[in-house]
């Protein structure tokens, strides 16, 4: 019964450490290794997209399975690895800016190879922050919508500030 909740909180946990490691960038010291350091960043991004891939379709593919009686989210765990993985990737996404900063002030010509390769790799990581993003709101509406038809009552608001004052705490 939970078999598609454990893959969500599961596929959600291992994914960055499913992500081939780093590629061997340090903070460039000179332009003399721009093509080096651009040939690395398109073999990372060569390695990480078909993880990512599959992590991804795997992740759409139990949300989909999940059946009415099976809780989406058992302890809030899919939603904090969900949240976990975004996090990470966003990291990611701040020291590929560190490394293109550091690009331009060792003097790279903004025509460089090496800008596009950047590009392409914080691409694919802003698309895992979205796709996390996706599937831990599927997760939370699937679990609303779950909570709401088992409700005893049904309640309808006229307003948006009729529904947020219905909210707990408010």
């Amino acid at each position: 019964m939970l078999k598609h909740s454990t893959t969500i909180r599961d596929v959600s946990r291992a994914l960055p450490t499913l992500v081939p490691s780093d590629p061997g960038l340090a903070v460039p010291l000179s332009a003399d290794r721009l093509d080096a350091h651009t040939k690395e960043l398109r073999h990372h991004y060569d390695d990480l997209f078909p993880v990512i891939d599959r992590a991804g379709h795997t992740l759409a593919g139990a949300i989909k399975m999940l059946d009415p009686g099976e809780s989406p989210d058992p302890g809030g765990e899919g939603v904090a690895a969900l949240e976990q993985s975004e996090a990470y990737f966003k990291h990611r996404r701040e020291q590929l800016l560190h490394l293109r900063n550091a690009f331009v002030e060792i003097g790279a010509s903004p025509s460089h190879e090496i800008f596009e390769a950047l590009d392409r790799l914080d691409e694919l990581y802003m698309w895992i922050v979205v796709t996390m993003q996706e599937a831990r709101w599927d997760v939370l509406i699937f679990k609303g919508l779950k909570a709401g038809a088992a409700s005893p009552r049904e309640r309808s608001f006229t307003s948006s500030a009729a529904w947020l004052a219905s909210l707990p705490g408010r």
